[in-house]
């Protein structure tokens, strides 16, 4: 029965996008009983409060704590499943799994800590949550979640359809039953700085990916265009990551792939000689959108405050005749972090440019700055 079981939850393709196909599982594991072995599986299960993320999707979850002197020597590992039912629309469960093979584990009395979640639309949910290790020892626990905005979250309208369930992506998360805005279609260039949120760090963390990609994907969907230029930069690599015109969604693990490419933990010699190079990458990058065969209407730098605090020097950003597009900095700011700091060399170049600075901390503030975005892109 084991060996059934880790082969039809632990295959890749099922594993993949971390939804399981219902039908290819046993009753068993469909019930999701708990009355596996004699002796249980000890660990202790705390759920997450559901909340907004900047994909505009509510997300869930939990963390789970597991003694590892459980697991002594080699071989062993364990599987998570997750049932979530919604309590209003089609009742449809839906089944979420996950492995972890563990390494030779010595004699400790070490817990670890790990996490895991999923997103939702608005309304009410049954959770029954499962690990089940190598030797069919078992851990559960049952829960129920209101996924609902708060008073101030309202506007950003949530991107899923109400009792529905969907998985982690950083690829996106394409919607095809959202309705567009009825206005006029916009060129859009967006310039996406690839850096963690906290500027200390000097790692990209898969929570700094799931900003960006989700952030992305949320522009993509609120905005109506005809076309948009997607462009990623890392001023600490002094580096254009990823270029592309005619940018769509389906193009966002593209995206997802430059991010993961990234090592900003190791800098070329040569990169930390050029002092100034960082200031030369983001004028280039502005002086290429302000010299367009065709100029977007607007450009948005989408991404955390930069460690630099540079201006661009005199007479490098080549204003041509015309009208120049309209430049925004999406600036994401940790929201633990309210006290003033000086202005970074991204805020610095958008204010040279007469451009608009909206501070991001919460996605209801999100949902706010692309509102604005649309509007003064329209010349409203």
């Amino acid at each position: 029965m084991r060996a059934v079981i880790l082969c039809l939850l632990l295959s890749g393709a099922a594993l993949a996008q971390n939804i399981l196909n219902v039908s290819r599982l046993p009753p068993r594991l469909r019930e999701m009983e708990s009355n596996w072995n004699e002796k249980p599986l000890e660990c202790s299960v705390t759920p997450t409060k559901p909340a907004l993320n900047f994909s505009f999707r509510i997300q869930a979850g939990y963390t789970v704590r597991v003694p590892m002197n459980q697991f002594e020597g080699t071989g062993h590992g364990w599987i998570v499943m997750t049932r979530i039912t919604p309590q209003g629309g089609d009742r449809k469960p839906v089944y979420l799994g996950a492995r972890t093979p563990l390494p030779e584990v010595p004699k400790t009395k070490v817990e670890i800590e790990m996490g895991g979640g999923y997103l939702l639309g608005e309304g009410k949910y049954d959770v029954r949550w499962m690990m089940i290790d190598d030797q069919d020892r078992a851990c559960h626990k049952d829960w129920t979640i209101d996924a609902r905005l708060t008073r101030a979250e309202r506007a950003a309208r949530v991107a899923m359809r109400p009792n529905t369930v969907d998985a982690f992506s950083l690829r996106g998360y394409p919607d095809a039953s959202r309705t567009r805005d009825d206005a006029p279609p916009l060129r859009i260039s967006i310039l996406m700085h690839a850096a963690p949120l906290s500027p200390r760090r000097t790692r990209l963390r898969a929570t700094d990916q799931m900003l960006l990609i989700g952030s992305l994907s949320a522009l993509l969907e609120r905005l109506p265009t005809r076309s948009v230029r997607m462009v990623v930069f890392n001023l600490e690599q002094q580096k254009e990551l990823y270029r592309r015109d005619n940018f769509t969604s389906d193009a966002i693990g593209q995206v997802s792939r430059s991010l993961n490419s990234l090592q900003l933990d190791l800098v070329d010699y040569k990169t930390l000689l050029n002092r100034q190079g960082h200031m030369d990458l983001l004028t280039d990058l502005v002086n290429r959108e302000m010299h367009a065969e065709q100029p977007s209407d607007a450009v948005v730098i989408l991404g955390p405050v930069a460690r630099f605090e540079d201006k661009p020097p005199p007479g490098v950003l080549e204003k041509p005749a015309g009208t120049l597009p309209r430049f925004f900095f999406f600036q994401y700011k940790p929201w633990f972090r309210q006290q003033a700091s000086l202005p970074d060399s991204l805020t610095l170049t958008v204010n040279s440019l007469k451009g608009k600075v909206l501070t991001i901390r919460t996605p209801a503030e999100f949902a706010k700055a692309i509102d604005q975005l649309e509007k003064r892109a329209m010349g409203n």
